[in-house]
């Protein structure tokens, strides 16, 4: 019986050989038995086409073989290359994103300076609107005001808004920077993809074709199987032969074979022996074999004959197997071609996000160079906020001041007023004493003296007054309660200990 052909590298197949051990037959082989052996050895030499067809195969999987290692060894030198890039890529990309992280916690340590400055002007401010005036230091029937009515606003609200103008640009510079880089995650998204959409990988090792490819294997066994085939078509070659030998050397075998060839039922592969005998149906050897050698040669050739169908059945085998070999190596090189195909389409998408990178560098130092200036411009805003804050805790520390120096100076001019009583209380004793002298002195003696000795001898004494030096006079001072001087004075204590 005849064995499997994936059972070939394993099995003694099964041959058509003359040298089968030498058992005779006691019957002669009838000449009908013969053609029949005849006719049915010259279809099974039609197997020559499964024999081509199996030549076919192997010829076309060598080249397929070659077409795998050209395509493996050109798609890995373009992954190997791409990769390099996207490497490349991805720590180009880390740069673009430190960039876009520095800039984003400077931007936000800025915010949350101006927002402590602008809280520090605020409250500055809230106490300014929450400290009222003294009535003492405004006209009479005015209604009550504020420090904060006496300066003007305007000048820190346009700060404000100036500072509001430079965080909008801030913040539209961050969203331009953040579509760049968006759009080159899209380009590094779309590589990824690309790289990983082909139907199989290839290998990473540097050797001429994928370790894991099947096509070496395939082809071996598509060899071995073509030798096996071949050999096998051998044998119903050498079979017929024995057959035409057989009928050659049989009385009317030559005319019995065209009658059984000519006689074959329509539908039925028409079996042509013309051409393999003599017209004269005569042996072609010169000298006729013996009868113990026919009989050896009948006997090898009934045995070959039950074989014959399994041997053709053998070689339909090996080439059904070979063709589903076939199938696998085409579909093999089939789905590296793809690869190869994603592999080109992966570098043309690389090629694009070459053309667009320095688009996406020179956002990045758009971006680094928009937000140094604004941050200076900030720095510079954020400093005049300062010095508004600062001039507000001045002028609410000179306020309290004004009500210290005015107590103070209220205080002085008390005192003089005080001196200025005293000393006229003294004046006015020395101005009475001298008027009872004078008087006395012209009780005494002016009578006795001539007028024009000295003329005034009788004058009366003279009176003095104090009086503000000329220019020096102006509004009264307003009356501060004491109350509102030992607030005014606390602050101004409690300042010195801060600064302190």
């Amino acid at each position: 019986m005849a064995t499997s052909p994936n059972e070939a590298t394993s099995r003694s197949q099964t041959t058509l050989s003359p040298s089968q051990s030498q058992t005779h037959s006691t019957q002669d082989v009838s000449l009908q038995t013969l053609v029949t052996h005849l006719l049915a050895s010259k279809r099974s030499l039609s197997s020559i086409d499964t024999v081509w067809r199996a030549n076919e195969i192997v010829t076309a999987d060598r080249a397929a073989l070659e077409e795998s290692v050209i395509l493996n060894a050109r798609t890995e030198f373009l992954r190997n290359g791409i990769s390099g890039q996207v490497k490349i890529l991805r720590r180009v990309r880390g740069g673009i994103e430190n960039v876009y992280k520095d800039g984003q916690k400077d931007f936000k340590n800025v915010i949350r300076t101006l927002d402590a400055a602008n809280s520090r002007l605020e409250s500055t401010m809230e106490v300014l609107r929450s400290t009222m005036v003294e009535a003492a230091f405004r006209p009479e029937g005015e209604e009550p005001r504020n420090l904060l009515d006496f300066v003007d606003e305007e000048g820190v609200e346009s700060m404000r808004d100036a500072l509001k103008e430079s965080i909008r640009e801030t913040k539209e510079a961050q969203t331009d920077f953040d579509s760049s880089i968006l759009s080159f995650d899209d380009d590094l998204r779309a590589l990824k993809i690309a790289m990983t959409s082909s139907p199989t990988k290839p290998s990473s090792s540097q050797s001429d074709i994928d370790i894991s490819s099947p096509l070496p294997e395939h082809l071996h066994t598509l060899e071995n199987n073509a030798q096996e085939m071949a050999s096998l078509l051998q044998s119903l070659v050498d079979h017929f032969d024995l057959c035409v030998n057989a009928i050659r050397n049989t009385e009317g075998g030559y005319a019995a074979a065209l009658k059984a060839a000519s006689d074959q039922p329509p539908g039925a592969d028409k079996v042509s022996v013309s051409g393999v005998m003599n017209a004269d149906g005569e042996s072609a050897h010169e000298e006729p074999i013996s009868e113990e050698e026919r009989k050896e040669m009948l006997d090898v050739l009934e045995k070959d004959a039950s074989q014959v169908d399994d041997v053709v059945m053998e070689l339909r085998e090996y080439l059904a197997d070979m063709e589903v070999r076939h199938e696998a190596i085409i579909a093999h090189v089939a789905s590296q071609n793809t690869t190869y195909n994603e592999t080109t389409k992966a570098y043309t998408i690389l090629e694009a996000v070459g053309s667009r990178l320095p688009t996406y560098i020179a956002a990045s130092q758009d971006f680094r160079l928009r937000w140094t200036e604004t941050k200076l411009q900030i720095q510079d805003q954020l400093a005049e906020l300062e010095s508004m804050r600062l001039f507000y805790e001045n002028y609410h520390a000179s306020y309290d001041s004004m009500i210290i120096e005015v107590f103070r100076r209220k205080q002085s001019e008390e005192k003089i007023r005080g001196i200025v009583k005293k000393a006229m209380e003294q004046i006015e004793k020395v101005y009475a004493a001298d008027t009872r002298e004078r008087e006395g002195f012209r009780l005494d003696a002016g009578e006795y003296l001539p007028v024009d000795l000295f003329p005034g001898v009788n004058t009366p004494a003279p009176r003095w007054e104090f009086v503000m030096a000329e220019g020096q006079g102006g509004a009264s001072l307003p009356d501060v309660e004491m109350g509102v001087v030992e607030a005014a004075s606390r602050r101004e204590r409690e300042r010195e200990r801060t600064e302190r």
